[in-house]
């Protein structure tokens, strides 16, 4: 299922979950872009095929240490965007 269908079907979820449902599609997105398996990502990360697999399954929230060691394997690094800014620059422009 793609990600819009599956967003679509949400119905119950708080902001907060909901973010990091996004997180967790775009690192998959991005891992299945570069044609690596989850094997790949692992090995890359330092971490097992099931550390992974858990993070892919957005059954858990996973722990920032974690998520830093798959998004620098991927050549991806997470940033902190001020809500307030990025809110006002959507409402002025």
């Amino acid at each position: 299922m793609k990600w819009a269908d599956y967003k679509k079907q949400i119905t119950a979820i708080d902001q907060a979950e909901l973010e990091q449902i996004e997180l967790v599609a775009q690192i998959i997105n991005h891992r299945k872009k570069l044609g690596i398996t989850q094997k790949e990502l692992a090995e890359m990360a330092g971490l097992k095929q099931s550390a992974i697999a858990r993070l892919e399954s957005e059954g858990s929230i996973p722990r920032l240490d974690t998520l830093e060691k798959v998004t620098k394997a991927l050549g991806l690094k997470i940033v902190l965007i001020d809500e307030d800014a990025v809110s006002n620059k959507i409402t002025t422009t």
